[in-house]
C-alpha cells in the first residue's frame, strides 16, 4: 500500500503577501485600493481651491462669520476623523478638548496678553497633554466603556470651569482682546484664514500619514487590536499618539472659536457640540477626509440657515435621523459613496 507524498512546510511565498517583517491584516491592506490617488488628493484640493476663492466673491459680514464657523467646525471634525476613522477609537470627548483649547486660549491671549502666534502652539500642546491623559485613563477600555469615559470628560470639564472664578464661573467671560501677529482677532476673515490653514495643514498630514508606517500601524490596530498586538504593533503607544494629536487639533479649533464668538462659558463643553461633530463624521464617512469636510460644510450651513426658524428646535432630532439614514443606506458615508461611484465609473471606462 503506497503512502501519499507529503510536501514539506514552506513559508508563505505568495507574491501579493506582505513581507514577514511587516505583517498586515488583509482587510487593512485592501484599503489601499479603495480609491485612485487622484481621488484621494483631487477632492481635497478642489475643496481647498474653492475655500480660498470664496472670501473674494463679495460676501457680506454674516457670510464671513459663517465661513469662519465652518472652518472651526471642519477643524474639529478633522480631529474626530483622525481619532475614529484612522485610529478606530470611538470618542465622545471632542467637546472636552475643544473646551480646553477655548479656555487655555483665553487665559494666554486675553488674561496674559500673549500674541496668538505664540499662544496657538501652546494651546495645541495643552490639548495634546489632555489627550495623553485621556489615553492613559482609557488604556484598558474599549468600545462602550471608551465612549462613556470620553463622554464623562466633557461633563467633568464643564463642572470644573463653572467653579473657577478666574475663568468666569458659570457666567463665563466676554469682551476679549485677542491678537494674531499683532492683528486684532475681531475680523471673521482672519479667523477663517487661520482655521483654513490649520485644516489644510492637518489634512495633508493625515493623508500623508495613511501611507506611512505609522499610519499603517494605526489602521492595523483599528481593524483588529488583538491581531495587531500579535504581530508586534504596540497598540497602547499608538493610542497615546492618536489621542494626543486629536486633542491638539480640537484644542486649536476651540481657541479659534473663542475669537469667533467673543464670549465663552462652560456650555462649550456641552453635549450639543459633541453630537454635531459626531453627526458630521458619520454622515461624511468616518474614514473619508473629503467626506467629513463636505459634511462639515453642508451641516454647518444648514444649522445657520434654520437659525431663528421653528425647525431650529429640532436640529438635534434631524441630526439623529441623518445618522440613522446614513447607517442604513450609506454605511460608509458620503465619502464612501463618492469613492464607490468613482471606482465604478473608472472600471466601466476601462472596460469600454
Amino acid at each position: 500500500m503506497s503512502t501519499p507524498k507529503t510536501t514539506p512546510a514552506t513559508p508563505d511565498t505568495r507574491p501579493d503577501g506582505p513581507p514577514d517583517d511587516d505583517p498586515q491584516p488583509p482587510s487593512f491592506t485592501a484599503e489601499r485600493h479603495v480609491a485612485p490617488r487622484w481621488v484621494r488628493w483631487g477632492v481635497p484640493v478642489v475643496l481647498a481651491i474653492v475655500a480660498v476663492i470664496l472670501p473674494f466673491v463679495g460676501i457680506d459680514s454674516a457670510q464671513q462669520f459663517l465661513l469662519a464657523y465652518m472652518a472651526i467646525i471642519a477643524l474639529l471634525a478633522v480631529s474626530l476623523h483622525f481619532l475614529m476613522g484612522i485610529a478606530g477609537l470611538f470618542s465622545l470627548g471632542q467637546a472636552g478638548f475643544f473646551g480646553v483649547g477655548a479656555y487655555v486660549g483665553v487665559v494666554l491671549m486675553d488674561k496674559l496678553g500673549w500674541d496668538g502666534a505664540i499662544a496657538l502652539p501652546l494651546v495645541a500642546v495643552a490639548g495634546a497633554l489632555v489627550g495623553l491623559l485621556m489615553a492613559l485613563a482609557t488604556l484598558r477600555a474599549s468600545d462602550l466603556y471608551l465612549a462613556l469615559t470620553t463622554l464623562a470628560f466633557g461633563f467633568v470639564g464643564e463642572n470644573v470651569v463653572r467653579n473657577i472664578d478666574y475663568l468666569g464661573g458659570a457666567q463665563g467671560i466676554a469682551g476679549f482682546d485677542l491678537h494674531f501677529f499683532g492683528l486684532t482677532l475681531d475680523d471673521p476673515l482672519l479667523i477663517y484664514w487661520i482655521g483654513l490653514g490649520c485644516v489644510i495643514l492637518f489634512g495633508v498630514m493625515i493623508t500623508s500619514m495613511r501611507r506611512s508606517k505609522l499610519g499603517r500601524a494605526l489602521m492595523a490596530g483599528r481593524e483588529g487590536p488583538v491581531a495587531a498586538r500579535s504581530i508586534g504593533v504596540d497598540t497602547g503607544r499608538y493610542r497615546f499618539l492618536a489621542f494626543g494629536l486629536s486633542g491638539a487639533f480640537a484644542a486649536i479649533a476651540g481657541s479659534l472659536y473663542t475669537a469667533y464668538a467673543y464670549v465663552l462659558d462652560p456650555s462649550v463643553f456641552g453635549l450639543t457640540l459633541t453630537t454635531t461633530v459626531l453627526t458630521i463624521a458619520i454622515v461624511g464617512g468616518l474614514r473619508s477626509l473629503p467626506g467629513v469636510l463636505v459634511a462639515a460644510i453642508v451641516l454647518t450651513w444648514f444649522r445657520s440657515a434654520v437659525d431663528g426658524e421653528a425647525v431650529s428646535e429640532y436640529v438635534l432630532l434631524i441630526y439623529a435621523a441623518l445618522v440613522v439614514v446614513t447607517l442604513l443606506f450609506l454605511p460608509q458615508g458620503i465619502g464612501g459613496a463618492m469613492s464607490t461611484l468613482v471606482r465604478r465609473l473608472a472600471n466601466r471606462k476601462g472596460r469600454s
